[in-house]
């Protein structure tokens, strides 16, 4: 029971100097009170036998080794985390270049031949609805029919493939 309150004493005596340096290395004050939480809890557990001429040191040299050892273990998980993110771009990225394929197939398959032509002028050569109206000699309202006649087929088509 002696040891409990020696080790009371010893938190009350320096949490303050303890979580302050904590704080200044991790920037989190939760994280900073779990560290030093973590120092003492850590001094009762392992049953240390502090001298009271070296506590201080011991307790913020403690406290700094677990606040590097946070910081290493955040940095993998962040690297670990950040690898992941990579591969799953990889993935969207071949899923995309899959579904670009089918489109353009897609494309290639619209009929009456016109609706192609204007379909590519607008969406492949970023004409304005004007622009490939005048290169066509249709009206705007016409090219606007025939894009939203194509959309719909396209998007029946790759519905129609996911099943």
């Amino acid at each position: 029971m002696n040891r409990k309150k020696d080790i009371e004493q010893l938190f009350r005596q320096h949490y303050a100097k303890m979580y302050n340096l904590a704080r200044c290395i991790l920037s989190d004050d939760d994280e900073s009170k779990d560290v030093v939480s973590e120092v003492f809890a850590q001094i009762l557990a392992d049953d240390v036998v502090l001298v009271p001429e070296s506590e201080e040191g011991y307790l913020m040299r403690s406290v700094r080794n677990r606040c590097l050892n946070l910081i290493a273990h955040k940095s993998v998980k962040e690297r670990v985390a950040k690898l992941l993110l990579d591969d799953a771009d990889v993935i969207l990225s071949e899923e995309t270049d899959e579904r670009l394929d089918r489109l353009m197939l897609l494309i290639e398959d619209l009929e009456p031949p016109i609706r192609q032509l204007i379909f590519r002028l607008r969406y492949l050569q970023e004409k304005s609805y004007q622009e490939v109206a005048d290169e066509v000699g249709v009206s705007k309202v016409t090219v606007f029919n025939h894009l939203s006649k194509a959309m719909d087929w396209i998007k029946k088509q790759f519905k129609r493939a996911r099943q």
